[in-house]
């Protein structure tokens, strides 16, 4: 097959799923091409992040104007001509369909938003609007949903009344035999705990909770640390607060930082589905998610981790895990036990690889 992904977004946990959907179909012979848009954000060393048979092509996607990044990357597929074109996040999913409308007839096209742009909860009630339109208008070009949780699932037929197939993430099997099952959470040598959490500093993942969440504990021997980079009033918010700001590092870094650390803590106002958090329970961390849509399909409440509604409930979920061992143990065992289960590249294939041969198994509502 000769199989196209295109990604806009093209960092954190979009291009991890990127990263392994690319080298798993190069590794099995099949001729893969990635077309990707850099944000600031995009990993420097990005081409060593793919098998070398991955032949990546850069076509800026915002920035340059809809109409040139529209007709670049349909000149591209229309020369590729590929059997399956996997369109990843809100903005490769629109530009992708409006550049197939008419051309790349036989192709089969995939959209996985990747937490689909109306799930946003900081826009206005006309911004969800505009968006709901935009997916209805790319829409003229069939393509199949994947969502990658039942809660993008969910909204995409409550908004669109479009069916969708879930395929929930998956952590690299490589990652997992090499780190699932290393982390013993506990004191680190200096006596201090580290709670810790990745991803881009931005709204969607509500730095500003963790920041308060993290004042409440800056005289107690917990120390707090955000693995990313971002908006600087929001980064100048958690330094305030006393949280140590990597900024953008790389993979071996995000790694390091996760086996150190003590609690995850995810403090995101949406999610699709969260790669950072599966990869912290596979690390062997207890982890502690707000209740939003994404963290919820991840995390069994008080099984395989402890799901907050609201500040109080997250700060006295760490205070409980971190004077509990026993118990902060048994979440951490629970989760990793599910995670390498429940999200393993096998299972993530066995429901993909039916989509790129045109077979949907399954739709949900």
């Amino acid at each position: 097959m000769k199989i196209v992904q295109v990604l806009e977004s093209c960092a954190t946990g979009t291009l991890s799923m990127v990263c392994l959907i690319a080298n798993r179909f190069a590794n099995d012979g099949h001729e893969v091409h990635v077309v990707y848009s850099i944000r600031d954000e995009t990993p420097n060393a990005l081409r060593t992040m793919f098998d070398n048979r991955v032949i990546l092509k850069h076509i800026q996607m915002q920035g340059r104007g809809l109409f040139f990044a529209i007709a670049r990357l349909r000149a591209t597929l229309v020369e590729i001509q590929p059997d399956v074109i996997h369109l990843h996040s809100s903005v490769a999913g629109f530009l992708g369909r409006l550049a197939t409308l008419f051309s790349c007839r036989r192709s089969i096209i995939l959209y996985s938003p990747h937490c689909i742009a109306f799930m946003r909860q900081d826009i206005s009630r006309f911004a969800r609007s505009t968006y709901i339109a935009l997916e209805r208008l790319a829409s003229m070009r069939k393509a199949v949903y994947v969502a990658c949780s039942e809660s993008e699932c969910h909204a995409v037929w409550a908004y669109l009344r479009k069916r969708a197939v879930v395929v929930e993430n998956a952590v690299s099997e490589i990652w997992t035999s090499e780190h699932g099952s290393l982390h013993q959470c506990g004191r680190a040598s200096s006596g201090f705990r580290c709670i810790v959490t990745v991803g881009g500093i931005r709204r969607q993942k509500n730095p500003e909770l963790f920041a308060r969440i993290a004042s409440t504990f800056r005289d107690s021997n917990l120390r707090f640390v955000w693995v990313g980079d971002g908006e600087e009033k929001f980064k100048q918010q958690l330094v305030d607060a006393g949280v140590r700001v990597t900024g953008w590092v790389s993979r071996e870094d995000v790694i390091r930082n996760l086996e150190q650390a003590s609690i995850y803590l995810s403090t995101a106002s949406w999610e699709g589905m969260p790669v950072s958090v599966i990869e912290a329970m596979l690390t062997g961390l207890p982890v502690v998610v707000s209740a939003c849509a994404g963290n919820v399909d991840v995390v069994r409440g008080a099984v395989t981790g402890v799901v907050f509604n609201n500040e109080i409930e997250a700060i006295n979920a760490i205070k409980n895990i971190s004077d509990n061992d026993v118990w902060r143990e048994d979440l951490a065992n629970r989760g990793r036990c599910e995670a390498r289960r429940r999200f393993s590249e096998d299972r993530f294939f066995e429901v993909l690889i039916p989509l790129y041969l045109g077979r949907v198994v399954a739709t949900r509502t």
